[in-house]
């Protein structure tokens, strides 16, 4: 970027003018590049810092790309795993009911002096 602009700091505090009597006032015109040369200078460092937050943010967005895409896989792999698991809530419900039914006719089969493991 700081390649294809023509002049810089440097080349414009070097800068010699031909002189002519008719002329401009050179105090004015010194005063009028240091405040080029300063703007110059300000601008220098603002696209070098522009340059390397935008470096740093590419490489950030990299990792945070590369990151996404293990967490996209790995979310995948997981549906693909878990595909056949419902969701309703019914079907875990019965499993509940099962489970006591199982537990009260054991209970009863203890009552009756029947241990259910040995059947």
């Amino acid at each position: 970027m700081l390649d294809a602009l023509k002049l810089n700091a440097n080349k414009i505090l070097h800068k010699q003018f031909e002189g002519t009597k008719p002329g401009y006032n050179a105090l004015q015109v010194d005063t009028f590049l240091d405040t080029v040369i300063a703007d110059y200078e300000y601008m220098e460092k603002y696209i070098s810092s522009s340059e390397k937050k935008i470096d740093e943010l590419q490489k950030l967005n990299a990792m945070l790309n590369n990151k996404l895409t293990k967490a996209e896989a790995e979310n995948a792999v997981m549906k693909e795993k878990f595909q056949n698991i419902s969701d309703d809530n019914n079907i875990s419900l019965s499993n509940l009911d099962l489970l006591k039914r199982i537990s009260s006719l054991e209970q009863a089969l203890f009552k009756a002096g029947i241990d259910p493991k040995n059947i």
